[in-house]
């Protein structure tokens, strides 16, 4: 039987919590960012969120790894060295490295974890708070470089562990980190292709998805997410029974096809990839067969797979990104997973906001950063029975008594969008 989430019914099923953090003993490799990726000319500035400026753009990437050190650190309680690489588009590469205990880290971690999953105040305004701790461990090393070279986005590579800090939700006393910066993730740089991709005009979209299924509860927004979505681009939509695990592979393996949306019940066992599931509008997928999309396609990767399924971005710890990372294997620059059960109608209306922005022409790690703070600021909002966005839309609409109470206290708080993260190539 599927589990729901006590704020709402959640599109994921059995799944396990990997903090356990991995220690690598190797200091981390500077890598380079392309030079002054291409944007577009011209984006249309959304009411109730930050226009894009091409101008003021400015990736960079953060490598953040952590080394064993017991026994070498200056201070007695402290085993670990956590170190920090700041590699900018242009510039000096800069390296911090400071001594941490993995207890402390660890305890900290896990209370933001539990904070942010529960939909708990986070309690920002006390410095001592996880969110503000986590925030000057990870990141006031290098605030100083970050703020003077205006970095606009970051692309965080971390080792395996840090893979579950919900970054977006980290606090520097003034405002969350996923609202700052336009943030991206990734296990392994060297799976992250970072060249710049010509832009197109109409980028092809295949939405995938289900909301009836057998023995599960149905996720009744699932149809007008994946309309909502489509919107602004050629779009191959696929519902229910006509959402069979080949029709995914066939239609996916196009290399016409530019972006994958799925919209769906997952569940994670122990067991890795072979026990992971992806529930089709006719039953149930292995994780395993995802990794047919790379033959299928050669060497033109997709350029976003998106999922709209709970806790897709973490499995167990035999596949630590979950089925976000195998997209990313397999044959996707980037990917979009959750890291916590999700809330359906909360959800529904972020990915449907984020493509408004995308299909404006904004980069991913931007339109998810937009859609934040949309969310954080109250700016998308329960106005009767609809869900409105940046700019007056209307995201969702004709919603139940029951989908209404469950965000009608706000979307502010982090539980709703910081367990949201973009995987591999920013741009």
């Amino acid at each position: 039987m599927s589990r729901p989430s006590r704020y709402g019914r959640s599109r994921c099923l059995a799944a396990s919590l990997p903090l356990l953090l991995g220690l690598v003993v190797a200091p981390p490799v500077a890598y380079a960012v392309p030079q002054n990726p291409s944007q577009p000319v011209s984006v249309r500035a959304a009411n109730g969120a930050s226009p894009f400026d091409p101008a003021l753009y400015n990736p960079a990437i953060l490598r953040i790894g952590f080394s064993e050190a017991k026994g070498k650190t200056a201070n007695p309680q402290a085993d670990a060295f956590l170190d920090l690489t700041l590699v900018p588009a242009d510039g000096e590469v800069q390296g911090s490295r400071s001594e941490v205990s993995l207890k402390r880290f660890t305890e900290l971690l896990r209370k933001l974890y539990g904070q942010s999953a529960s939909q708990s105040q986070l309690d920002v305004s006390d410095p001592g708070s996880p969110a503000r701790q986590l925030h000057s461990i990870l990141f006031q090393p290098v605030v100083e470089q970050i703020e003077k070279q205006r970095i606009t986005t970051l692309l965080i590579s971390a080792d395996a562990g840090l893979q579950a800090v919900p970054f977006a939700a980290l606090h520097d006393g003034q405002s969350y980190l996923g609202e700052r910066y336009g943030l991206g993730l990734t296990p392994a740089l060297g799976l992250t292709r970072l060249e710049v991709l010509p832009e197109k005009a109409k980028p092809q979209l295949l939405a995938v998805g289900a909301s009836e299924f057998v023995g599960l509860n149905p996720l009744p927004l699932v149809p007008q997410e994946l309309n909502q979505v489509g919107k602004g681009e050629a779009t191959q939509l696929f519902l229910n029974r006509s959402f069979t695990p080949q029709v995914l592979l066939e239609k996916a393996g196009d290399p016409l096809i530019d972006r994958v949306h799925v919209a769906t019940h997952a569940e994670f066992l122990p067991g890795g990839p072979a026990a992971a599931r992806l529930y089709s509008g006719i039953g149930p997928m292995s994780l395993d067969q995802l990794a047919e999309l790379r033959q299928r396609r050669g060497e033109t990767q997709l350029d976003l797979f998106s999922l709209s399924a709970c806790r897709t971005a973490l499995g167990d710890a035999d596949s630590e990104l979950g089925f976000a990372g195998l997209a990313l294997q397999a044959a996707s620059r980037s990917a979009i997973g959750s890291l916590w059960y999700v809330d359906d109608v909360a959800t529904s209306a972020l990915f449907v906001q984020f493509y408004r922005f995308l299909d404006r022409g904004i980069p991913k790690a931007e339109a998810l950063q937009y859609t934040r703070r949309a969310m954080a600021s109250g700016t998308m909002r329960l106005v009767g029975d609809q869900v409105i966005g940046s700019g007056g839309d209307v995201l969702l609409s004709g919603l139940t008594t029951a989908q209404q109470r469950r965000i009608d206290g706000g979307l502010e708080n982090p539980f709703f969008w910081a367990g949201i993260v973009l995987l591999g190539t920013p741009w």
